[in-house]
């Protein structure tokens, strides 16, 4: 191994040419520029010693103001030559901020000497030597890993031409150490650089691609909208909508047409003339515009002087006879009368909306299915005529608003109504009806529109039907039916609206409505722009021949021939999920299931009575299970597809007018006969009712729920309207549905064919145990 020498050179100063070097001062920079000069052969003499990039940094810089010392700028001015070397400006700092700023400086600088270090000469990061920059022997992964940790470091023997340009390398390795460790020391004290940190943070998630499911899970909303348009498909393209009616049509271009000159008119031209007028002509001119009213119509023309003329001739009583017939008036009335009825009727009125229910925590109740008189709607006539409630109905969106009609509903009475009324009630005021409309037949039946709430058709005793519009004050009907459209005289005794088929061109058309006359016709009406319904027969019913299906009947073999070849209808009833299936109850007693889209021929026929069946209504918690009653004293209750009944009740001996399932309760039904009323729980007994009531001496003729359930309204032959609210009811059950199948099961348990029968069918309830109000 050979040795190497480092040889040292000093260049003095202008300030200490006579001073001689000591060993401490050899390294100073500001005092002299050193040169290492390095002659060694063998790189393993001297361990390679390592400086931090702001080490290394804080030695430019002090190299730069070296230099910068060295530096002289004079200036020719007048003949004479002026030093302008700019000169250090000296700042005393003396506040007691900068003091303080100082000496936290000063702490941070200490303490950042202390934890300063230097790794050893070994390292990998020396390993990689470079030519380039300052001086660096690293790598990229190098840099990265030394940022903020100060372990960026230089070699002293590559840059010691640059701190050093005069020292020459001829010494021992041991000096040139102590040379190094005192260069260190020295740039240490000097300068310390912040500390760098650098962060790395996670991004948001940026989206590049995404792929959507193509399917839907079955039973949800989109599942079974997927489903209906996938369906709606498969008819257009593969099934049978796949052919549809095309027809061929021509058309001509018309013939231009073109105006003559004798039809244009001749120009008028204005002038202005002149025209005396006298001050006496002029004063009596302003004088009548005074007195007239300058926000009324008729103050532009003649006639607001005539008419003022003509209220002044009135007497006091035409004039409160004028003010009755304004609308703004009959309106301000009626709020007034409602606020009188509100205190007499105030509980009443709470307890129809259901305001204060019996709160389930209560300590003790008895279930006793009573029935509470809220309050009676008595006949608005302005004759003394005996008139009954023939129909009724609830507003589909308002349910304070019932509509009666007063006709005829039994030929038993001594003496027949030959006028007819429909009264427009409200619960806000159950002593004078919002609306009132007086027909020269009797009324037999009417139906609100569930589609559109305001029209209420109308059906009266000479066959007429007409629609009116109720939230419009003394206006003649919307439409009224005609001869040449519908030629039936016989009562009109059931009205059903029906859902309309959405049109291609998204007209906005009214939906029609089907009538129900005694003579078996069904008439669909629709509602054109005219003063006139478009009436199309629907169906024409015929006597049944054989042996339907359901009861039993009994054919005798005694050639008969009937009067009236037709059935007499009775009663009309929609099916609560099939918008175009009706049902049409005959004194037959049959029930003849038809449809919209089939005309002049039923479905199918299901004997339910041995007499005339008068009702028939489905259960709010299954689209299959459904009652009728009729003449024949008995209740039944049906199922879809299983042609006996399932359950039969009878109280007394007398025909049944009316029944229907209760709205709150699964298990509840409601009965009405001509005497009372009664209350069956099929949970507690079919054997008999759990209460029965007797509502006033008059024979009752119908019944009707109100839209939430909790009130029912009762019709006698008087023209009264009883308001009931059922009172100490049970608590509904959570799962109607299961209490209903529960107590259907019980009944049919002792038929065992009757019982596989039913369970045979699974579940008839709605999807997800939903509930529906039947139309």
């Amino acid at each position: 191994m050979t040795s190497s020498k480092i040889t040292t050179f000093f260049k003095p100063s202008a300030d200490d040419k006579n001073e001689e070097p000591t060993d401490g001062d050899k390294l100073l920079p500001t005092k002299k520029k050193l040169v290492t000069m390095d002659k060694r052969e063998s790189k393993e003499s001297v361990l390679p010693s390592r400086l931090s990039y702001y080490e290394y940094v804080d030695m430019e810089v002090q190299r730069a103001l070296d230099r910068r010392d060295f530096l002289k700028i004079e200036e020719n001015i007048d003949g004479e030559t002026v030093d302008v070397t700019p000169k250090p400006i000296d700042v005393a700092f003396d506040t007691e901020d900068y003091k303080k700023l100082k000496k936290t400086l000063e702490s941070i600088q200490k303490r950042r000497g202390d934890s300063e270090g230097f790794k050893g000469t070994a390292s990998s990061l020396m390993r990689t030597k470079s030519s380039r920059g300052v001086g660096f022997h690293l790598s990229m992964e190098d840099i990265v890993t030394g940022i903020g940790s100060e372990r960026m470091l230089t070699d002293l023997r590559t840059t010691s031409s640059s701190l050093s340009p005069y020292i020459d390398v001829s010494s021992s390795s041991s000096s040139l150490s102590s040379l190094e460790d005192q260069a260190k020391k020295d740039l240490k004290s000097k300068f310390n650089l912040p500390f760098i940190r650098v962060v790395l943070r996670k991004t948001e998630l940026i989206l590049l691609y995404e792929q959507q499911s193509m399917t839907a899970i079955r039973n949800t909303e989109d599942g079974n909208s997927a489903e209906q348009d996938n369906k709606q498909y498969d008819y257009l393209t593969i099934g049978k909508g796949k052919v549809r009616r095309r027809s061929d049509a021509e058309t001509q271009t018309n013939e231009t047409l073109f105006k003559s000159r004798k039809v244009n008119t001749i120009r008028k031209d204005t002038t202005n003339t002149g025209s005396y007028v006298s001050y006496f002509e002029m004063f009596d001119t302003y004088r009548k515009l005074g007195e007239l009213d300058p926000f009324s119509e008729e103050s532009e023309g003649g006639k607001g002087e005539k008419e003022s003329n003509y209220q002044q001739k009135m007497s006091p009583e035409e004039q409160y006879a004028a003010i009755l017939k304004l609308p703004s008036f009959h309106w301000a009335s009626t709020v007034v009368k409602r606020m009188l009825a509100g205190n007499n009727f105030e509980k009443s009125q709470r307890r129809f909306r259901n305001m204060d229910p019996i709160p389930k925590t209560v300590s003790q109740i008895d279930y006793k299915y009573s029935l509470k008189n809220l309050f009676t709607i008595l006949p608005y006539a302005r004759d003394n005529e005996r008139r009954a409630v023939s129909d009724m109905s609830f507003c589909y969106s308002n349910s304070d608003i019932l509509a009666v009609a007063y006709g005829i509903y039994s030929y038993q009475a001594a003496k027949l109504p030959n006028t007819g009324e429909v009264c427009i009630w409200s619960i806000k005021n159950p002593c004078d009806p919002e609306r009132y409309y007086f027909y020269n037949y009797p009324v037999v039946s009417l139906e609100f529109s569930p589609y559109r709430a305001n029209l209420l058709a109308i059906g009266l005793f000479d066959g007429t039907v007409e629609v009116r519009d109720i939230s419009r004050f003394n206006e003649p009907p919307v439409a009224v039916s005609q001869r040449s459209s519908s030629p039936g005289v016989d009562p009109v005794l059931a009205i059903k609206w029906i859902k309309q088929a959405s049109s291609a061109d998204g007209g906005d058309e009214i939906d029609p409505f089907l009538s129900l006359s005694q003579d078996g016709s069904v008439t669909r009406f629709h509602i054109i722009r005219s003063p006139h319904l478009l009436g199309n027969r629907q169906m024409g019913l015929e006597r049944i021949e054989g042996k339907p299906e359901g009861l039993p009947v009994t054919v005798v073999n005694v050639a008969t021939q009937e009067a009236n070849p037709r059935p007499q209808c009775l009663n009309l009833t929609k099916h609560p999920l099939h918008p175009d299936i009706y049902y049409i109850l005959t004194d037959e007693g049959c029930l003849h299931k038809c449809s919209t889209n089939y005309q002049h021929h039923y479905l199918e026929v299901l004997k339910t009575h041995k007499g005339a069946v008068n009702c028939m209504d489905f259960s709010p918690w299954s689209p299959k299970l459904f009652l009728t009653c009729g003449n024949d004293w008995y209740i039944r209750i049906w199922m879809e597809g299983i042609f006996k009944p399932l359950i039969t009740l009878q109280n007394m001996y007398g025909p049944y007018q009316w029944a229907g399932w209760s709205r709150t309760h699964s298990t509840v039904l409601i009965a009405l006969n001509r005497k009372q009323c009664e209350i069956w729980d099929l949970k507690r007994s079919t054997l008999k009712p759990v209460s029965v009531h007797t509502l006033g001496s008059s024979y009752n003729t119908l019944a009707l729920f109100s839209r939430d359930g909790n009130s029912i309204a009762i019709g006698n032959e008087r023209g009264k309207v009883f308001m009931q609210a059922f009172e100490e009811m049970p608590f509904a059950p959570h799962y109607q549905y299961d209490a209903l199948e529960k107590a259907i099961l019980n009944a049919v348990n002792n038929f065992p064919e009757l019982l596989i029968e039913l369970k045979s069918l699974g579940y008839f309830g709605y999807p997800s145990k939903g509930m529906v109000i039947p139309p």
